[in-house]
């Protein structure tokens, strides 16, 4: 509350949030000091930090239910993740809900194998993304992220209703989607054998529809190829972009810049100390490392 407080005091001098800082260096030790940090980690601390700061206060903690939090970062940032695993013998549906602060996606030029594009590389828009051939967009990895995978032979589960160990499919979807949507591109890889960053350009839209990829959508899906549900007017799975950070450097040496929206298309460029005036071309042709989206019915003029 404190920083809400600062932020709109009116006084004209920049704000500097030196106690947050302080606060989440003080929870999360391997963040303190002033070494090369990743953003990512450092937003998940910080979330971290606040909600269980919160949990201890009467307004974090729901009457009927004591032990659930109720906190402003649940409130704003919390969404409902849905596990399908469905069994290949007897089609048995074991569903899971999980909460989520963020969702990471994978990016082709990674080690993991990559999802077939989407079918609008001819030059046509979907999901308010300008697919420009061979370009990877936000829904592609969206896309990707909510097909189904087939688990394998090395991977069985027990099934509940065969009794014995079958292979099986998971998909996830959105159950609950958060007021403020956050979206980590998987940019740094580290693995046995490799240590790198990877470039590839996403293309990421001003508005964005999240409803191809709710759980209620699901039956929508034949094979893993999308298809435009029926339901796409729902305007509570709407999306305004109002913020993207970005990394420039490699993963030894780097900086990170971030792109704020203070109205409707009036954009700025925040780096460290020097805030300038952007362009929404600035902000779209820029690389991307975490995307952060607010629900429509916020939108300001």
């Amino acid at each position: 509350s404190l920083c809400f407080e600062q932020f709109y005091s009116g006084h004209r001098s920049p704000h500097i949030p030196y106690r947050l800082l302080h606060l989440v260096w003080t929870h999360a030790r391997h963040l303190a000091g002033y070494e090369q940090q990743d953003a990512h980690e450092f937003l998940i601390a910080a979330l971290d930090v606040l909600h269980r700061h919160c949990k201890g206060d009467d307004n974090g903690k729901k009457a009927n239910n004591p032990n659930h939090c109720n906190c402003i970062i649940d409130q704003i940032f919390t969404g409902g993740l849905q596990s399908d695993v469905t069994c290949q013998v007897c089609h048995g549906v074991s569903t899971t809900i999980d909460p989520f602060w963020d969702i990471s996606l994978d990016l082709p030029g990674s080690s993991t194998p990559f999802w077939p594009l989407s079918p609008g590389s001819d030059g046509s828009v979907v999901n308010g993304e300008s697919h420009v051939s061979g370009t990877t967009t936000l829904t592609d990895c969206l896309r990707r992220f909510t097909r189904p995978e087939h688990l394998g032979s090395s991977a069985k589960i027990k099934c509940s209703g065969c009794h014995s160990y079958q292979e099986s499919t998971k998909q996830l979807t959105m159950k609950k989607l958060p007021i403020v949507a956050c979206f980590h591109l998987k940019r740094f890889e580290h693995s046995a054998k490799l240590r790198r960053k990877i470039t590839t350009y996403v293309s990421f839209p001003l508005e964005l529809d999240m409803t191809p990829f709710m759980a209620s959508s699901k039956e929508s899906r034949m094979n893993g190829q999308y298809q435009q549900p029926t339901d796409s007017l729902n305007n509570d799975n709407k999306y305004s972009l109002f913020a993207v950070v970005n990394h420039q450097g490699t993963l030894e040496s780097g900086h990170y810049t971030s792109f704020i929206r203070q109205h409707k298309d009036q954009w700025f460029k925040c780096d460290d100390a020097i805030i300038t005036k952007a362009s929404i071309k600035d902000v779209l042709d820029s690389e991307g490392y975490l995307l952060f989206y607010h629900k429509q019915f916020l939108e300001y003029e």
